[in-house]
């Protein structure tokens, strides 16, 4: 490469790297100052007031300054307690008045206390959605409580069922069960006091039994086991809390400490525990043996439909179950204590009303329970002095009308502070900071005079769905405890409430964000880098960003720019940089996709590893556009991976694929016929470009044998895939740029477009078809009818839905009719540079066939064409590169790679590898497969023109049989040689494809 060349190269990466710095420059400072200060004026526009905004950390370090001052002041009883726990809310309101803003970090955060607006705010789920959580939350759980949108709206659906009051019925005795153990063991421990009283710290033991209530109630005959598992979760609980403490340091929770080792490990543990025991019981359920009044056999009776969750999804709703039922009765259970403690009016009201509704000693049952009013007085009066969670927040996605009189900005929060709504003299009286379980006497709506005041569970459609559940459970705590004991508070007693889980603040999430991409840029590339070198392993040094992106693609265009004769090696003009690695380093190297390190193998026995440990080497998604193209069986991992291939697999038996024989005979026969004709026209030859001819024939078998009698509605799709196809590939020469993906351009707009006819003509197909089948009208022999076929076999909750038929579907055109259309077309240029070849593979057709119709019986005997056909696979591979994924550190070999990273496996230098296949191997020598491909490659794993393994191409039959059918068809008709037209030039695009076509001129035999 000249001077010049190599200098603008070098201009334009620069170019690069300045703009993308530029951009993410850009990007911070609009989240760190000019969009705070336009949502500040905003709001100030809206009449609004509030706290200025100061740069980048917003009201953060004026909250904690607050909150420690605060905690630092002793407090009584009887004094409130709001000051201690939200003191920046407070001021705000007290200073700005009760809609007001105050910063969140760069957030603005509305506050909202007016009941109006409350009600307004949680019943537009859609508008106003719960904030993203920090991802260290994650480890300890997510759920219905944290999704939006219709994974919401499918998980509640499903879970309501398990907190019905019917089904809590069946839970009473396991509430009573655990609660009377805890009664058992404080009576011995006021009987060692050899008297009649005893000083106890009742929190831990509360928080005890509410976790033994969970772990029953949730798992029943599993309990033990459930109890180990909740066991790990409070610790993980501990773990998470004390992380969120330090989130505010960058990048804290990916460095390997003690903590975060222990959390990862609690976490893949408890996943791995629940997984186990659900699978169990969905066992027990088909077999009928399962119990189905504990909480995880209601949740899977209830998730037994065609849209169920998966079992990933129920274990979060497990570990949810845990947290929400044991935290949210523990503290409620433990300040009903205190109040009643210092109320102790009231203490003997309740035990009064326990004794005339129950008994002394007679076990509690859930009418008796649902019968005890003063308790629920008492306990709705807890809950408003003393809420679970003392603040919601919102999140605005764009600008929403709030109210009559209110327009808020896109990127805001609502944030509605509970506690100080529970305490507002305005809605409750003067006296709202005293305990006065009687303004409930009447029930919550003539307590609250019909406003939305009373948020301990929340409100609206996202309302708590356990709230019974919890408060059946502190009822029957507290009926034991008060039949057996009366209590007081003792003088060690310090009333200090404080929030565990409160909103962090959100410029942590700018920070955290700033750190990923400097992680992601500079620090992680480097530290693989760095773990690479010391396994002894070479290659590239990591650039910035784009990695060798920029220098594979120079060399790409450099190649592409010279002529290239037919016998010249293929590897240099459509791989030139593997190439150039391979001669610089050796069979074994890293090189860099953007900022991820991609190791090269060339190994036989490394290739054979990673192909058949298909759950440590997963697919690679570097390329989101390519799932515009096809997102099924190919791309997936995984249980989705075996539950799609399960479903697929029938489509291409042996024995379906013999029934599209006569198919693939008519596409054929119908291009073989229109090229005799063009011969005709022309006398006894003609040239012909091939290539053109081939694609659409491919086409129509894809068309025909996928979906019969709607192949023309078929073809479409084909067409507008194809194009779909070319502008991906020019996509990915700029998939470094960070985001391109989403630019309006032109190709991205198309691209979009594409992608949404594709689905309407398919969706339209699927459901045409589902619906002739439900009324006995549809065929069932071509590939959409056996899957659909398959499909319905299948036990509820593990078929496909539309979307996953659909991408399969796609699947079945773009692998299947590129597969083959490369395959004839490189076979058909290198027959016709081979002339002996082809005559020996016209003399077996003949010999095979005469002029007969080619039949399944005599296409197996063809052992010539068979050797051909291999030959061509292995000198122009449909696909020439294989890219897996490595998630978590994994050994291959001698090697120990970090997750992370990619593995290549080049199949095109494989398969032309010298070492491998000997000195001719860049040679067309078909005798090399005249005893099988096993004795070819001396039973190593080094053909691979469909993969290897448990993930080999489904769709390989298919793709053979077509091929010797059209091939057979043509050998009979024709004799055939390069034009000298002909240009030699090899493209990848998914595959390799002749840039410049197939000009080939065709003799009429």
């Amino acid at each position: 490469m000249s001077d010049t060349k190599i200098s603008a190269v070098a201009v334009a990466a620069a170019i690069v790297v300045v703009t993308a710095v530029a951009v993410w420059i850009w990007k911070g400072l609009n989240l760190a100052w000019f969009k705070p200060k336009k949502h500040e004026a905003y709001l100030k526009r809206q009449g609004f007031s509030g706290t200025p905004f100061t740069f980048l950390v917003g009201d953060a370090k004026r909250e904690a300054s607050m909150v420690e001052q605060a905690k630092s002041r002793p407090i009584s009883l009887t004094d409130d307690y709001t000051p201690r726990v939200m003191p920046l809310i407070l001021q705000t309101v007290k200073d700005h008045g009760k809609t007001s803003y105050m910063w969140m970090g760069p957030t603005a955060s509305v506050i909202v206390t007016k009941p109006e607006h409350i009600k307004e705010v949680l019943n537009r789920v859609y508008d106003f959605p719960k904030p993203p959580v920090h991802p260290i939350v994650e480890l300890f759980a997510t759920g219905v409580a944290l999704y939006e949108g219709e994974k919401w709206s499918k998980h509640r659906k499903i879970i309501n069922p398990s907190f019905h009051i019917e089904k809590l019925k069946i839970m009473i005795p396991a509430f009573y069960e655990s609660c009377s153990e805890m009664i058992s063991k404080w009576e011995r421990l006021v009987s060692q006091q050899q008297g009649s009283s005893s000083e106890i710290d009742v929190w831990p033991y509360l928080g005890d039994v509410t976790s033994d209530v969970i772990s029953r109630t949730a798992f029943g005959s599993s309990y033990e086991e459930g109890k180990g598992i909740f066991e790990l979760q409070e610790e993980q609980g501990r773990r998470v809390l004390k992380a969120l403490e330090l989130a505010i340091i960058p990048g804290l929770r990916f460095l390997p400490t003690k903590n975060n080792r222990r959390m990862r490990q609690i976490d893949r543990e408890v996943k791995s525990r629940l997984k186990e025991i659900i699978i169990k019981r969905q066992r027990a359920m088909e077999a009928g043996e399962a119990p189905k009044n504990d909480l995880l056999g209601i949740l899977l009776e209830s998730n037994s439909g065609d849209h169920g969750m998966s079992i990933e999804d129920v274990v979060e709703e497990c570990r949810l179950f845990h947290f929400a039922g044991q935290e949210t009765t523990a503290v409620l259970l433990v300040w009903t204590m205190i109040m009643l403690s210092h109320h102790q009016k009231w203490q003997d009201q309740a035990r009064e009303e326990i004794l005339k509704v129950i008994g002394k000693n007679n076990k509690p049952n859930f009418d008796a329970l649902s019968r005890l009013k003063i308790m629920s007085m008492i306990l709705n009066e807890v809950l408003r002095l003393y809420p679970p969670g003392i603040l919601l927040g919102r999140t605005i996605e764009k600008e929403t009308k709030l109210g009559e009189d209110m327009t808020l900005p896109g990127g805001a929060q609502v944030v509605i502070p509970v506690l100080m709504v529970h305490r507002d003299p305005e809605l409750w009286g003067d006296d709202v900071h005293e305990f006065k379980p009687e303004r409930f006497a009447d029930g919550i709506s003539k307590a609250t005079k019909n406003q939305v005041s009373f948020l301990p569970f929340g409100w609206g459609p996202r309302f708590c769905p356990g709230q019974n559940f919890a408060l059946m459970e502190a009822k029957m705590a507290l009926v034991l405890i008060l039949q057996r004991f009366s209590f007081e508070l003792s003088p060690s007693y310090t009333h200090a409430p404080h929030t565990v889980l409160t909103l962090h603040p959100q410029f942590v999430v700018v920070l955290w964000w700033l750190w990923r991409i400097l992680e992601w840029v500079w620090l992680k590339p480097k530290m693989l880098e760095s773990y690479l070198r010391r396994q002894g392993l070479v290659g590239t040094r990591y650039t910035p960003l784009v990695g060798d992106v920029r220098r594979n693609f120079s060399m790409l265009k450099e190649a592409r720019s010279k002529p290239m004769k037919p016998t010249d090696d293929l590897i240099s003009l459509v791989m030139p940089y593997s190439f150039h690695m391979l001669n610089t380093y050796g069979k074994t190297f890293f090189t860099w996709l953007g900022p991820i390190p991609a190791i090269t193998i060339m190994n036989p026995q490394l290739i054979k590893e990673v192909y058949n440990k298909i759950y440590d080497f997963e697919k690679t998604h570097t390329f989101p556009l390519t799932t515009l193209l096809t997102d099924g069986l190919a791309n997936a991992d995984g249980d989705k991976w075996v539950k799609h291939r399960k479903i697929i697999n029938p489509a291409f038996h042996f024995e379906k694929i013999k029934n599209m024989v006569p198919t693939f005979y008519d596409s054929c026969s119908e291009v073989v016929c229109q090229w005799e004709k063009l011969v005709s026209d022309k006398g006894l030859s003609c040239e012909v470009d091939v290539w053109p001819w081939i694609v659409n024939m491919t086409g129509d078998v894809i068309s025909r044998t996928a979906f019969g009698s709607s192949y023309k509605e078929g073809q479409r799709i084909f067409i507008l895939q194809a194009e779909l196809a070319h502008l991906i590939i020019l996509a990915l020469g700029k998939n470094y740029i960070p985001g391109y993906r989403h630019f309006p351009t032109k190709n991205n707009r198309r691209m979009k477009t594409i992608f949404k006819e594709i689905q309407f003509i398919l969706r339209g197909i699927i459901s045409n078809r589902e619906k002739a089948r439900d009324a006995g009208e549809a065929p069932s022999d071509d590939l959409l009818g056996i899957l659909l076929e398959s499909n319905s076999g299948q036990t509820k909750g593990n078929g496909l839905n539309t979307e996953e038929i659909m991408e399969d579907c796609k699947l079945f055109y773009f692998a299947g009719q590129e597969t083959t259309s490369v395959l004839l077309a490189w076979t058909m240029v290198l027959l016709s540079q081979h002339q002996d070849w082809q005559a020996r593979a016209r003399e077996e057709v003949v010999q095979v066939f005469g002029d007969n119709k080619p039949d399944l019986q005599g296409i197996n005997q063809l052992k010539v064409m068979t050797m051909i056909i291999y030959e061509v696979l292995r000198l122009y591979p449909p696909v020439i590169q294989m890219n897996r994924a490595i998630h978590k550190e994994i050994k291959l070999g001698d090697l120990t790679l970090p997750g992370g990273v990619q593995v290549h496996m080049p199949i095109l230098l494989i398969h032309r590898d010298t070492k491998l296949w000997g000195d001719d191997a860049a040679e067309f020598k078909p005798e090399r497969f005249k005893d099988g491909i096993s004795k070819a490659t001396k039973n190593q794993v080094c053909f691979l023109p469909f993969g290897w393994g448990p993930r080999i191409c489904i769709g390989q039959n298919f793709a053979l049989l077509e091929a010797k059918m059209a091939l057979a068809l043509i050998l009979q008709r024709f004799s055939f040689e390069l034009s000298p037209s002909y240009v030699h030039s090899p493209y990848r695009v998914f595959t390799i494809h002749p840039q410049c076509g197939a000009h080939i001129i065709l003799h009429k035999l």
